[in-house]
């Protein structure tokens, strides 16, 4: 037998599995076609991060009254060289995994991986043999017949936040997370930006707060960013402009813009693998189905990230290639019961848990917590005062969630998810001290709260 392990995709979820059954003393294999990182490194997370920071940066300088701008009073960005920065992130980080790789003697393959048989990975005209295999293959966009792609100025996200120049009238179907940190970035360049959500919200997300999603709607018309909810729309037309015919309660218009960006519809890439031959089940959509130890109806068989369906993100891939891993090296390791979600749009977002809605839903009894941004002196120096965080906790005073947005939002939430995974209570957390003046006082000032009173 060649490998203990053979990873089929060198995403994060795929290179997180390898890693870890590697440091345990298995010799391990990735399979990899393209390169090393999958989508999060080379096209969506680290990219947009990097663009959307650098323009946030830019945004927050131009309206810093006491920096000195020059006789023009203009600052601009320099979109070649950000994309220059932009390549030297992403390559960076690419090799400190190669080295990672190389310190515990991972084999990297390069090509597309094939399977047929179980134990058996084709990569080209060779055959290698491995007796467990991780599936890592992750997921692309499709092309929907009311959105047909062209590769030109109708898109795919990712194809459109890398293009060298973006045209000046961009128009982003889905308001979910990739529109809405599409949105950020597109408006803070300059451009003119049109968001059409199909839903009644911005951001419909399960579990996410509607107060946040409201809060990000107004902050982004506040920019001049234009929102149709409840749109019903195609694309009519690509030949040079892009039109579409939008339909909503109250108005039918056409809408023109000079690129299309299109946020909905994606599928699982398990072409080449033959499930069924190696008893390997999939959902009606044809995401492979795993437990929460990564296993799928095969127990040699292991599925991470993309390829397993909702959530589809680089956070729950990191963390499900750390439990496959574990689980095939024989340390027991589960899913965690509560994932975060982080958004970095104009003002950041972070949620995690239920929100105060969910509990009504649910009947269960419990309150909200509620500490509004300007409370906080760290807002203030940031010059970032806007927003809010709320804690939900139950009648035990057991947290069940979160959701904020504002400034640190996506860090701030990772501590609430750890409180949350350990059981923690608004009691627990009450003697915790934060130090003074961080962001993260919005969660000892909502514990505050919950238990004896406010602080700020």
């Amino acid at each position: 037998m060649d490998f203990d392990v053979a990873v089929i995709g060198g995403g994060v979820g795929g290179l997180a599995a390898a890693v870890r059954a590697a440091e345990a003393g298995k010799k391990v294999a990735i399979v990899e076609k393209d390169q090393l990182g999958g989508e999060c490194i080379n096209r969506a997370c680290i990219p947009s991060k990097t663009l959307i920071d650098a323009v946030k940066l830019l945004s927050r300088t131009e309206r810093a009254n006491w920096i000195k701008k020059g006789n023009d009073s203009e600052l601009s960005l320099d979109y070649n060289a950000l994309n220059a920065y932009k390549t030297q992130i992403i390559d960076r980080i690419r090799l400190n995994l190669q080295r990672t790789l190389e310190k515990y003697s991972v084999t990297v393959i390069n090509g597309k991986g094939e399977v047929q048989h179980e134990g058996e990975v084709k990569v080209g005209n060779k055959t290698i043999t491995t007796d467990k295999m991780i599936i890592s293959t992750g997921s692309v966009p499709i092309s929907i017949p009311d959105f047909p792609l062209n590769g030109k100025n109708v898109l795919d996200p990712w194809s459109a936040m890398n293009l060298p120049y973006v045209p000046p009238k961009v128009i982003i179907v889905g308001g979910g997370v990739a529109g809405v940190e599409l949105a950020t970035l597109f408006r803070a360049m300059g451009k003119e930006v049109t968001i059409l959500e199909l839903m009644p919200r911005l951001l419909p997300v399960p579990g996410l707060d509607k107060d946040v999603a409201s809060t990000v709607k107004s902050r982004l018309e506040e920019k001049g960013i234009k929102i149709y909810l409840q749109a019903k729309s195609k694309v009519t037309s690509s030949d040079g402009k892009v039109r579409f015919h939008v339909e909503t309660p109250s108005s039918t218009e056409d809408v023109e813009g000079d690129l299309a960006v299109i946020t909905i519809g994606r599928k699982a890439v398990t072409d080449g693998i033959d499930l069924n031959s190696i008893k390997v089940n999939v959902d009606k959509r044809g995401y492979i189905i795993t437990n929460e130890k990564a296993m799928t109806s095969n127990p040699k068989v292991y599925a991470v990230g993309d390829v397993t369906g909702v959530p589809q993100s680089a956070t729950k891939a990191w963390k499900q290639g750390l439990v496959a891993g574990d689980n095939l090296t024989g340390r027991s390791s589960s899913m965690p019961k509560y994932m975060p979600l982080s958004i970095f749009a104009d003002l950041e977002i972070g949620s995690v848990g239920k929100s105060i809605d969910d509990l009504k839903a649910e009947g269960v009894d419990g309150k909200e917590i509620l500490v509004k941004m300007e409370d906080i002196p760290r807002a203030w120096t940031l010059n970032e005062p806007h927003g809010f965080f709320k804690l939900i906790v139950g009648k035990d005073g057991k947290i069940l969630g979160a959701h904020m947005v504002g400034e640190g939002a996506t860090e701030v939430i990772n501590t609430i998810s750890m409180a949350m995974e350990l059981s923690s209570t608004v009691n627990s957390l009450y003697p915790v001290t934060f130090s003074h003046p961080t962001v993260t006082e919005v969660i000892s000032e909502a514990v505050q709260r919950a238990v004896a009173g406010e602080m700020y």
